[in-house]
């Protein structure tokens, strides 16, 4: 039996995704501040472990298989995705996750759905969801596992993308923060304004197109700027698209991963504020202002945003276009050990950046 085929409320789950530096974090803090509702943070499962194992063909798994899994899942207590960890040192049990994963079904899916299902039960909350930003290129396989789930795709003006990505990329790269070299020197390779505004062009694109696939009772496209200038309202319209009841406690977050702050928690600084969303117009200078309205094109109005009257050296246009293949090379070279497949990595978001044919419908 398929793991969308359970009926009960745990078979109900909500995605967070989007693009890097989107408000994903803030969404999942917001959303984990409802009393049934838990959003378990980046596990990057559907574009990493999925893929490299059967692609999460729901059949029996080795035993070799069994281990890599765990060891995938229970590292998530332990650290973030993507830094050196110990699966013994987190805070879930093996057992009970491979118990639980026994219980739900076969294959990597249903360690997912453990995994996340286990996190939801630490904080007492009978809902489970997930938030990976990378997810919004994994969105049909999502909805073919879990028809009953809602995907949140958060989108956040290019501008306020390309510059929060830009200072966290130069702030959370220093040597003070427990990154390893390696990791630091990931951070550093992944910018580049081209390749970022092809990113969010690609993301933009895969958020419409998956409305315009699975229906806007299915997925829901919600901008950074809406949320922070009018948090009570777009928290209700929202609340009420998740079928869940609206609690006021949603909006008493802290401010947790901006590229604004110093540190990565200010416990100081509760609530959402309309000051982040335009930050971007004094920290961009004119030629990256240009640079995303050159790759973005028309999709920043289709996304209601509005053009800057800025210009730029045709000549740097051209510099940016012709070094776009080497940065490109560079990102998947540093990001390689993130990559589950190659060609399923790249393949979505050149399509969807570069050959899009779609129309953004209300």
């Amino acid at each position: 039996m398929k793991l969308s085929e359970h009926n009960d409320v745990s078979h109900h789950p909500i995605f967070i995704v989007g693009t890097p530096r989107s408000g994903t974090t803030l969404m999942q803090n917001i959303l984990n501040k409802h009393s049934d509702l838990y959003i378990a943070s980046e596990t990057h499962y559907f574009s990493d472990l999925r893929k490299k194992i059967n692609n999460g063909e729901q059949k029996l798994l080795t035993a070799k298989e069994i281990k890599l899994c765990e060891d995938y899942f229970l590292g998530l207590t332990h650290k973030w995705y993507g830094a050196k960890c110990d699966p013994e040192q987190g805070w879930m049990n093996r057992l009970k996750l491979r118990e639980l994963a026994n219980r739900i079904g076969l294959g990597t899916d249903a360690y997912f759905e453990a995994y996340c299902r286990l996190c939801a039960e630490k904080e007492h909350k009978k809902k489970w969801g997930e938030k990976t930003p990378r997810h919004i290129f994994e969105i049909s396989t999502i909805l073919d596992i879990y028809p009953q789930a809602k995907i949140i795709c958060m989108i956040r003006h290019p501008g306020g993308l390309m510059a929060s990505y830009r200072d966290w990329k130069n702030f959370y790269s220093s040597e003070k923060y427990e990154f390893s070299r390696s990791e630091r020197k990931r951070i550093i390779n992944s910018y580049n304004p081209a390749l970022i505004s092809l990113h969010w062009k690609a993301a933009f694109n895969a958020a419409v197109e998956a409305c315009q696939k699975f229906g806007t009772n299915r997925v829901y496209i919600q901008r950074f700027e809406d949320l922070v200038s009018s948090p009570e309202s777009t928290l209700l319209n929202l609340t009420e698209w998740l079928s869940l009841d609206y609690q006021c406690s949603m909006l008493n977050v802290v401010q947790l991963n901006s590229s604004y702050l110093k540190v990565w928690k200010d416990e100081s600084r509760v609530g959402l504020f309309n000051e982040v969303a335009e930050r971007w117009r004094q920290k961009l200078s004119d030629t990256e202002i240009a640079t995303f309205q050159f790759f973005c094109g028309d999709l920043i109005e289709k996304a209601q945003y509005k053009y800057e009257p800025v210009k730029t050296s045709p000549i740097t246009i051209v510099k940016l276009l012709i070094s776009l293949p080497v940065a490109g090379f560079r990102t998947l070279v540093a990001n390689y050990n993130r990559i589950g497949n190659l060609f399923t990595h790249i393949w979505p978001r050149l399509k969807l950046a570069l050959f899009p044919a779609l129309k953004l419908t209300k």
